[in-house]
């Protein structure tokens, strides 16, 4: 077949395809879209091309007015000291940048620079190798941004994320954690999704499986709490009654006594003046002790 052929062919498929896709148009010339004096490797590559994409004929806006849905972003270290049981182990106190991130067992380490002339040597340190990265949480909802090692974030890596890493209930495990991912890791574990995922580990390992519990206003609270900014109304109406559930649990004694007869209140006075009448009952035995010696 010629080239003058071969392209009268190319136009007449070009023109099935536009007239396919924009039927209004089907008096349209195509002849002038691709110029005779074209090779017949560009005819060819043209109608690849034409054939390749869809080109919609749909007259609605082709983007969305709906905004995505925001996604929190927060730092371990922010989250709720006092909410969180304390880290088992304490805070570091070798490296303490250790405690604002998922550092392992990486620490300063400190050796010598040696010349190779005189063999003199002079000190010299080497700091861990540490990167920030934000990984998302699903059980969360949120983004969690943190300064880990790169020894770290190929032990992430390997285990399937950042919240299979964080759950691992090992010993070492714990001890890499830090106070940091101790934190999160507390915080993860009153999810929901993490409670079914803990059941289910129970129920194979023949134990009986726990009540699952609604804690989403704790979470909400400490996910807020960790992200810059303000509180939300729902954050302080959590904290609210957090406080006051700590004020009415914080009771010394039973108030249904103060009814009975023969009980009388200690007052501040009243416990000075008898733990003076003891201190003296002990001077007192004391002094007949070393004369009766």
């Amino acid at each position: 077949m010629s080239t003058t052929a071969l392209l009268h062919n190319v136009h007449k498929r070009v023109a099935a395809i536009l007239s396919s896709k924009y039927p209004s148009t089907s008096t349209l010339h195509v002849s002038s879209s691709i110029p005779l004096y074209f090779s017949s490797t560009v005819a060819i590559a043209t109608l690849r091309r034409l054939t390749r994409y869809d080109i919609s004929t749909s007259s609605s806006r082709a983007f969305s007015t709906t905004l995505p849905q925001q996604t929190k972003t927060i730092k371990p270290h922010r989250l709720p000291s006092d909410l969180i049981p304390p880290y088992p182990y304490g805070e570091r106190r070798v490296y303490k940048q250790s405690n604002h991130g998922l550092y392992g067992t990486a620490r300063i380490r400190f050796g010598n620079n040696v010349a190779e002339r005189h063999n003199n040597k002079s000190r010299r340190f080497w700091r861990p190798n540490v990167h920030v990265k934000a990984f998302f949480s699903p059980a969360l909802g949120a983004r969690v941004k943190t300064r880990l090692t790169l020894r770290v974030l190929k032990t992430i890596r390997r285990e399937g994320g950042i919240e299979n890493y964080l759950l691992k209930s090992k010993s070492a495990r714990i001890k890499e954690l830090g106070p940091g991912g101790w934190n999160l890791r507390w915080i993860l574990m009153q999810t929901k999704a993490v409670q079914h995922r803990l059941n289910k580990e129970r129920i194979t390992l023949g134990l009986e499986p726990k009540e699952i519990e609604n804690r989403d206003d704790i979470i909400h609270f400490a996910l807020d709490y960790a992200t810059p900014g303000p509180l939300s109304t729902r954050s302080r109406g959590t904290l609210n009654e957090m406080r006051v559930s700590a004020a009415d649990a914080f009771i010394l004694g039973d108030d249904s006594l103060a009814d009975l007869e023969g009980v009388r209140e200690l007052s501040d006075e009243v416990l000075l003046n008898e733990l003076q009448e003891l201190d003296d009952g002990h001077s007192t035995d004391a002094r007949s002790r070393v004369v009766a010696k």
